[in-house]
């Protein structure tokens, strides 16, 4: 019975891999709209970017059968995300973190954010989280030093088993980690009130 059930999500989830879908048939997914954050930053932030890692730097939607085979990366063959994770999250970041605040003059830090990991697990053919992995640098203006570093990794649960329910899952994550990433610059700016200050 345990095999069947394998096999049997295994088909649900991987269908119509033997013939690629037409192109029209294709559903594009971007974020929709991701909650804003009610915390303001009081850090500033000049420029923000976002940088992938090869293996998420396509618009592929990218699952995991951890039930099944959980070293297999897999993506779905009939759902794409409308840009890459990268450009996607980089649009909401920046509306969030950069074009949010008052002007700052020549002022501000940037924010370097490398997207180590997006992905949605299955534990079952009926359960599924997405897992986020991000490592933010903050960096002076100009130049490549370092005055702070954090990596964060969240899970939001899936509402749905299939690649819809694993973009309302990444939009949930999304959110998340906007809201520990300007909790993290704020204490920073409370800790070190000078911090990104300088024009320089």
């Amino acid at each position: 019975m345990r095999t069947l059930t394998i096999l049997l999500s295994l088909f649900l989830l991987t269908a119509c891999v033997g013939s690629p879908p037409r192109q029209s048939d294709i559903a594009l997914y971007d974020l929709g709209q991701v909650p804003a954050v009610a915390t303001p930053l009081v850090l500033p932030i000049a420029a923000l970017n976002v940088i992938p890692s090869s293996w998420v730097d396509s618009p592929a939607l990218l699952y995991r059968l951890n039930f099944a085979d959980d070293l297999r990366r897999r993506s779905y063959v009939d759902s794409r995300w409308a840009a890459t994770p990268a450009e996607l999250f980089k649009r909401h970041l920046q509306g969030q973190i950069v074009y949010g605040q008052t002007a700052q003059g020549m002022s501000g830090c940037r924010l370097e954010l490398a997207l180590d990991e997006l992905e949605q697990q299955f534990e079952s053919a009926q359960k599924s989280h997405v897992v986020l992995e991000l490592r933010a640098s903050l960096l002076t203006r100009h130049g490549e030093d370092a005055l702070a570093r954090r990596a964060f990794r969240l899970q939001r649960e899936a509402p749905s088993a299939d690649a819809r329910g694993g973009v309302q899952a990444t939009r949930a994550a999304l959110q998340g980690v906007t809201v520990e990433l300007i909790d993290w610059l704020n204490g920073l700016a409370k800790s070190r009130p000078k911090l990104c200050r300088s024009k320089g």
